[in-house]
């Protein structure tokens, strides 16, 4: 089980920590750092440090009540959306987090959020079964699919809270937009274990997953449209790119075939002819003036 953990977490890291850093101008890149790991340990801390306590305080004064158990499903989102919202506490974090870098600031205290969360699910499956822990890592696919997902889904409830803060009505609003949206994210989960999805287990696991890819689409949709504005997905994952007929530039679609880590085929939007193109280079400041005759 840890050897499949540490391969999601690796694989995570990879492909959305390149996104973000490719996305995170240099001056940005260390604070943006600092926040992933200030969030690594969080769902560990929420989890033992709040989650448990409290259930434990919650059952012995009431019991194994029908109420207590929907509040179950509700601790996750209660206590993990303000987790993952802490560095905010820090002034420099708070002022860098701007109209304009919010999108990145959310990605990256979800991913830290995600990333650690690998590891403590992964303890809290191999606790309650034994023999999952046995199982060679390649048969936990399963596990590494969904928490890959879910590590972009997490960037994706943080930026519900940023963007309400810097762009809309508030922060409270946006919190409890997040706590909601983070709700109805786990809520197929809830549905599962009390049968409402019918007997057949391995349906309502596919039923499941596809509203877990669902949520991640989602997350990537409005990442990259506070980054970006109106500029599609593809841009974020791919950048722009000028078109060798028409020259013009246009961001990258997701629709193409890529060949290694630059070259691409793919649509001009403009001259709407097939291509080959590469990503255009990010501009770099011009050298200063020399002093010197």
């Amino acid at each position: 089980m840890q050897v499949a953990a540490f391969i999601t977490f690796a694989i995570s890291l990879a492909v959305f920590g390149s996104v973000l850093w490719r996305l995170t101008p240099p001056k940005e890149k260390p604070l943006i750092l600092a926040c992933l790991v200030a969030t690594l340990p969080m769902c560990w801390v929420m989890f033992h440090g709040v989650r448990m306590p409290l259930d434990g305080w919650l059952k012995s004064a009431f019991g194994q009540s029908e109420w207590l158990r929907w509040l179950r499903t509700a601790y996750a989102p209660l206590t993990e959306e303000p987790a993952k919202l802490w560095p905010l506490l820090v002034p420099v974090v708070r002022r860098a987090i701007t109209r304009e870098s919010v999108g990145r600031f959310a990605f990256a205290l979800g991913l830290g959020f995600g990333l650690g969360e690998i590891f403590t699910v992964a303890g809290l499956i191999a606790a309650r079964d034994p023999g999952v822990a046995t199982m060679p890592w390649y048969q936990l696919y399963g596990f590494i699919g969904e928490r890959f997902l879910v590590c972009g889904i997490h960037g994706g409830f943080t930026a519900l809270a940023l963007a309400s803060w810097r762009r809309g009505p508030g922060f409270i609003v946006g919190l409890l937009l997040a706590m909601t949206a983070h709700y109805f994210g786990n809520f197929p989960i809830t549905m599962m274990q009390r049968g409402w999805l019918g007997p057949n287990i391995e349906f309502a696991k596919l039923l499941i997953f596809l509203w877990t890819t669902a949520c991640f689409i989602a997350a990537l949709v409005l990442i990259s449209w506070l980054q970006f504005g109106k500029s599609s997905v593809g841009r974020l994952i791919h950048g722009d790119t000028i078109c060798p007929g028409c020259q013009k530039e246009y961001s990258r679609s997701v629709f193409g075939m890529n060949f290694g880590s630059t070259l691409r085929f793919e649509r001009c939007p403009h001259c709407c002819k097939w291509h080959w193109t590469r990503q255009k280079p990010k501009a770099s400041n011009p050298a200063p003036a020399s002093s010197q005759p």
